[in-house]
C-alpha cells in the first residue's frame, strides 16, 4: 500500500548520490579552469573548453541535487489514500476515538511501521494527538471521534484534559500594536 513511498525514497537517494558525485568531480575542474584563464595558461583554448564542459556537468549535478531535495520532501509528506484514511477513522470510531498502531496493523494490510507512520501523519495534520499509556504503548486520540462515555481508564481522561489545556495555551494571539503620538 505504501511501497510507492519506499520507491520514492530510493529514487531520492539515487539522485543525491549522482548529484554528489558529479559535483565532487566537476567543481575542482571548473575552479582550475577559471584559475588557468585568470593566470593566463599557455593552452587557453583547452582551459576554456574544459571549463565549459565541467561547468555543464556541475550544472547537471546541482539540478540533480535540487530534484533529490524535492523528491525527499515528497517522501516526508506522506500521501495517505482516501480509502485508508476512511478505514483508519472507522477503526478509531469503533475504538471510542482511540487507536494504536498495533490495532491498525492487525486490522489492515499495513505492517506495524507503516501503521505508526500513518497515525503519526494524522497527528502531524492535527486530527489526532498521541499519549503514552501502559508500558510505553502509544495511543492516538481522535477528539472528534471520542465517545461521550467515560474513557476506559482515569489516566486517559486526565490526558485528554491536559492535551486540551495545552492546545489552548499554545494558541498565539496577534500582538496589539499601540501607536504613540507625540
Amino acid at each position: 500500500m505504501l511501497d510507492f513511498s519506499a520507491q520514492k525514497k530510493r529514487r531520492a537517494r539515487f539522485l543525491w548520490a549522482w548529484s554528489f558525485t558529479l559535483t565532487l568531480i566537476s567543481l575542482p575542474c571548473v575552479a582550475m579552469a577559471i584559475h588557468d584563464v585568470i593566470v593566463g595558461a599557455p593552452n587557453m583554448d583547452g582551459a576554456v573548453i574544459v571549463g565549459v564542459f565541467m561547468a555543464v556537468i556541475l550544472a547537471a549535478g546541482i539540478s540533480l541535487g535540487i530534484k533529490a531535495r524535492k523528491a525527499s520532501r515528497e517522501v516526508d509528506a506522506l500521501n495517505i489514500p482516501e480509502d485508508l484514511e476512511r478505514y483508519v477513522l472507522q477503526l478509531a470510531r469503533e475504538g471510542g476515538g482511540e487507536l494504536s498502531a498495533a490495532t491498525l496493523a492487525l486490522e489492515s494490510k499495513l505492517n506495524l511501521d507503516q501503521s505508526a507512520h500513518v497515525l503519526a501523519e494524522f497527528e502531524k495534520r492535527g486530527h489526532a494527538y498521541s499519549v503514552v499509556v501502559g508500558e510505553g504503548s502509544r495511543r492516538y486520540i481522535f477528539p472528534d471521534l471520542k465517545a461521550s462515555a467515560l474513557p476506559s481508564d482515569s489516566g486517559a481522561a486526565d490526558a485528554d484534559d491536559f492535551m486540551r489545556r495545552l492546545a489552548e495555551s499554545e494558541q498565539v494571539e496577534e500582538p496589539h500594536y499601540h501607536t504613540h503620538k507625540s
